[in-house]
């Protein structure tokens, strides 16, 4: 199985309302899909993790009419989860359709971004991606960001590069990640066989891209 890290850039046309709302607001920090469930004729169900703030969040949803039901729960001073229950249709239901056809499964998490893109991950056969690709509507630009083989990995993990994998891997084998620490980023450096700065940029990168894939 292939995997391919995807974004796509929606324009005013295509994006949902909810996330053009988060987007333009100074009130978030980050909108995340964590879990989906895409088999209704319906509705569809989602659980979102949001850091910012809810009670702009609900008056949102109370103005939109895409929204069936939710329920939100506050995770702490500026963070919560809300459950959604969405009526699909239109681009929204097509997207929905295209990434979970055939041998497709997405990955979450779904990263909604301020600058109107979402990136996630998708795993399937190369012919069943190269057709979802194909089929993106109109109004959204497609930016493959990755690709390669699936090897089992979660979503945090799937998103390093190989290089950064290594990096992390060696850093733990040494005890960089130990409390007290027992490795320098010398160390890791020495055993990565490449300059001290070097060794110290693939792990803030590392380190950077795991903990924004993780459900925090």
């Amino acid at each position: 199985m292939k995997t391919v890290r995807l974004t796509l850039r929606h324009d005013a046309e295509t994006i949902h309302p909810m996330h053009r709302f988060v987007a333009d607001s100074d009130a978030f920090d980050a909108y995340r899909m964590v879990h989906g469930n895409f088999a209704g004729d319906d509705d569809n169900a989602f659980i979102f993790h949001v850091v910012g703030d809810p009670d702009v969040y609900k008056a949102a949803l109370a103005d939109t009419d895409r929204v069936h039901d939710y329920e939100l729960t506050r995770t702490g001073d500026r963070s919560f989860t809300v459950y959604v229950r969405d009526v699909p249709e239109g681009i929204d239901k097509r997207l929905l359709e295209l990434f979970t056809e055939g041998s497709l499964v997405t990955l979450p998490p779904l990263e909604y971004r301020s600058d109107w893109t979402v990136r996630f991950s998708v795993v399937g056969d190369p012919s069943d991606i190269r057709q979802a690709l194909e089929g993106v509507p109109d109004g959204i630009e497609t930016t493959v960001d990755r690709v390669g083989e699936y090897d089992g990995s979660d979503a945090a993990v799937g998103a390093l590069t190989p290089r950064q994998r290594e990096a992390l891997r060696v850093a733990r084998s040494l005890g960089y990640f130990d409390v007290p620490r027992s490795a320098s980023v010398e160390d890791v450096a020495a055993e990565l066989e490449c300059a001290p700065g070097t060794a110290a940029e693939h792990l803030r990168k590392a380190e950077a891209t795991v903990i924004d894939a993780l459900e925090l």
